[in-house]
């Protein structure tokens, strides 16, 4: 347990883009702890265990010695792409490894927060309520939904947080949809951006502090949390040139059928934000304001 008042969290794919803003947002009263199969800067090696969620043995040993309040779980197989030519790597991650985390937290009495996605919807009538019917188009969408049900079926206190087309800056990961657009455009390239997929984008840094929020809170079950703006991707592209003037004949609109995306998007899923305001009121800002903190954070990283 944290010392005092404080809980701990074990912070699982602390590496990867949303586990870094689940380490360093500032969030007080929490004691969190870091782990990721493969431990990145800025963690220095001792400040960082090591995990594989996708082996039992190395989840139940690291909660066991841990003994968290609390395990978010940010670690996904999250290229739809790359799901879709591989749905055995998928399961493995995003089915399995799930399963083995809510064993551990059974055995340790942790609750668990997962992460979850608008593509477990087909789009066809978005925005979508926590209660509308479940329809995934791909293998990211549907492992994912499996992977909700692991946890919603478990005794243990488990939450599911869905989202859609996280955006932000970390040095050293891996580019994000904005990002991608962004240092496209500044080196003077030419990028296609779909105009007929719908969701409303969220800050990295806003979904973190509210993940870290639920595990102050009584709250079990699934809930959506994304930004206020619903846009297509086109969109979000136009109002990246806006913001950061940039050459906006550079992005050539495309359909998504036209874009030959490996694996079908839905066209309209974004998610409807009602019952996260209703019961926990949430700080969000527009998109464009969160495009220039971002755009501060980074150059404050380029020194």
């Amino acid at each position: 347990m944290g010392d005092g008042s404080e809980v701990k969290v074990l912070i699982v794919g602390a590496s990867g883009f949303l586990g870094r803003a689940l380490c360093d947002v500032p969030v007080r009263g929490l004691h969190r702890v870091p782990a990721a199969r493969n431990p990145r800067p800025p963690f220095p090696g001792s400040d960082c265990i090591r995990v594989d969620v996708t082996d039992a043995a190395s989840v139940a040993g690291v909660v066991s010695r841990v003994r968290p309040d609390w395990v978010i779980n940010a670690a996904a197989e999250a290229g739809v792409d790359q799901c879709e030519r591989n749905p055995d790597l998928a399961r493995r991650v995003n089915v399995c490894g799930t399963r083995n985390l809510i064993r551990a937290c059974e055995s340790a009495g942790a609750g668990l927060v997962t992460v979850s996605t608008n593509y477990v919807f087909d789009g066809q009538a978005g925005p979508y309520a926590e209660t509308d019917c479940t329809n995934p188009l791909n293998v990211y969408g549907r492992t994912k939904l499996e992977a909700e049900a692991i946890v919603l079926a478990s005794p243990c206190h488990g939450l599911v947080v869905r989202t859609a087309v996280l955006y932000g800056y970390r040095s050293g990961c891996r580019p994000n949809f904005v990002t991608w657009a962004l240092e496209s455009l500044r080196r003077g390239e030419t990028i296609r951006v779909v105009t007929d997929e719908w969701a409303n984008p969220t800050s990295v840094d806003e979904l973190a502090v509210f993940l870290l929020g639920l595990c102050r809170r009584e709250f079990r079950g699934v809930i959506h949390f994304a930004g206020l703006e619903f846009m297509s991707r086109y969109e979000m592209v136009r109002r990246i040139c806006r913001c950061f003037d940039l050459n906006a004949d550079l992005v050539v609109p495309v359909t998504s059928e036209a874009l030959g995306q490996t694996a079908p998007r839905p066209p309209g899923a974004g998610l409807k934000l009602d019952l996260a305001r209703k019961l926990f009121n949430p700080a969000l800002r527009s998109f464009s304001e969160n495009l220039k903190r971002m755009g501060a954070e980074m150059r404050g990283a380029a020194g």
